[in-house]
C-alpha cells in the first residue's frame, strides 16, 4: 500500500455569518514558476456522520496522487464537516469565542435551546462554506465538488442553488445518496435507529457507558473494533471523536432528516449538470445499489455514472481511501 505524505492540517475558520467550522485543508504550495495553469480547489462534502478525521486520509491521497501524475499540478484539497458530528464542535478553541455547535445554533436559532442541525441546516453550511472558499481565491480558479453518500444530495442541493458558478467544473458523487434512500436495506435500519425515542436511549446509553469503559480503554476498543470491523485511524476517531452522546446524537437525527426528506431523484439539476457529473455506484451497496445506477442510465443515458468491478464498499474512507482517491484523481 502506498504510504500517505503528510500535506494537510485541520483549522478552524470563522465564517462571514460569524459562526465556525472546522475543515481539513491540503494547500499546495508550488511557486507560481512551478505551478502551471490556474489554482483548482477539490472540495469535499461528507458523508453521515461527518467527522472530519475519517476523510483526512482520502484527502491526502487525492493531492498526492494527482501531484503524482502531474507534479505542477496546482491543487488544494478541503474536506468539510457535518457541524455537530466530532466532539471538537462542542469545546471552544478559545475561551473568548463560542464552540462551533453553539455558532451555528445562534445563527440559526438565536432564541431556542441548543439542537442538532437539521439536513437543511447543514445543506446550508455547506453553500455558506462554498461561498467563502471561492470568495478566498483569485477569479479563475477552478472549483470540484465532490460529495459522499448523503454528502452528494447536499452537493446536489448546492448546485440547485448555486445554479452560475461558471468555474465549477467538476461534480463527483460517490455512493450517491439521492433518491429514495428510506427504502433500502439500510435505510430501513436507521429509519427505526434514527427515530426520536430511540437515538434519545443510544445517546443515554453512551452518555452513562462510555465514563466506564474509558478506565479499560482495550475492552473499550476490542469492542468497537469488533462491531464496526474498524482498525487503526479509523477506529481511533471513532471512539475519540463519534462515540459521545452529543456527536452520536447530532448523527442520528441528520440521520432521521434524511429517511423523510431524501425521496424524489432532483432530475432538473442533474439534467441541468449533467455534463460535469460523475457517479459512482456500488453493485452491492445497502444504500445504492445497482438498481439505482441502472436508474441513472435510463434516465440519463449520456450521464457518466460508472458501476465500481473493484469492491470498494460504500464507507470507502474507513478501508479504502487509497483506492478511492487513485479513481477520483482521473476524472478531475
Amino acid at each position: 500500500m502506498c504510504q500517505i505524505r503528510k500535506n494537510g492540517q485541520f483549522e478552524i475558520w470563522q465564517l462571514p455569518n460569524g459562526a465556525y467550522s472546522r475543515v481539513f485543508i491540503c494547500r499546495d504550495h508550488s511557486t507560481k514558476e512551478k505551478a502551471v495553469g490556474p489554482k483548482t480547489v477539490f472540495i469535499v462534502i461528507p458523508g453521515n456522520p461527518g467527522v472530519l478525521e475519517y476523510y483526512e486520509p482520502f484527502a491526502e491521497s487525492v493531492f498526492n496522487n494527482a501531484h503524482r501524475i502531474n507534479p505542477t499540478r496546482n491543487l488544494d484539497v478541503i474536506a468539510l464537516q457535518h457541524v455537530g458530528h466530532s466532539r471538537p464542535d462542542f469545546a471552544a478553541s478559545d475561551k473568548s469565542k463560542p464552540s462551533i455547535i453553539n455558532s451555528w445554533n445562534t445563527f440559526f436559532n438565536p432564541s431556542t435551546e441548543p439542537r442538532p442541525l437539521s439536513l437543511d441546516q447543514q445543506i446550508h453550511h455547506k453553500l455558506i462554506m462554498f461561498d467563502h472558499i471561492r470568495s478566498l481565491y483569485p477569479k479563475d480558479t477552478r472549483f470540484i465538488l465532490t460529495g459522499h453518500s448523503i454528502g452528494c444530495f447536499m452537493t446536489l442541493s448546492v448546485l440547485r442553488q448555486r445554479p452560475n458558478v461558471d468555474n465549477l467544473v467538476k461534480v463527483i458523487l460517490l455512493f450517491p445518496t439521492i433518491k429514495e434512500i428510506a427504502n433500502t436495506p439500510n435505510g430501513k435500519v436507521i429509519q427505526w435507529l434514527a427515530t426520536w425515542g430511540v437515538r434519545h436511549t443510544i445517546a443515554f446509553i453512551v452518555m452513562i457507558l462510555r465514563p466506564i469503559l474509558m478506565f479499560f480503554p482495550i475492552v473499550f476498543y476490542s469492542i468497537v473494533a469488533l462491531f464496526s470491523g474498524m482498525t487503526g485511524a479509523a477506529l481511533e476517531t471513532t471512539v475519540e471523536n463519534l462515540l459521545h452522546h452529543q456527536p452520536g446524537f447530532h448523527a442520528l437525527t441528520l440521520g432521521d432528516w434524511e429517511m423523510k426528506q431524501v425521496l424524489e431523484l432532483d432530475e432538473e439539476t442533474v439534467e441541468r449538470n449533467h455534463d460535469k457529473l460523475v457517479l459512482y455506484y456500488g453493485p452491492k451497496d445497502k444504500w445504492a445499489d445497482e438498481s439505482h445506477f441502472k436508474d441513472m442510465k435510463i434516465r440519463f443515458p449520456d450521464i457518466q455514472a460508472i458501476l465500481c468491478t473493484d469492491n470498494v464498499q460504500h464507507d470507502f474512507v474507513i478501508h479504502s481511501s487509497e483506492q478511492m482517491a487513485r479513481k477520483v484523481v482521473q476524472w478531475i
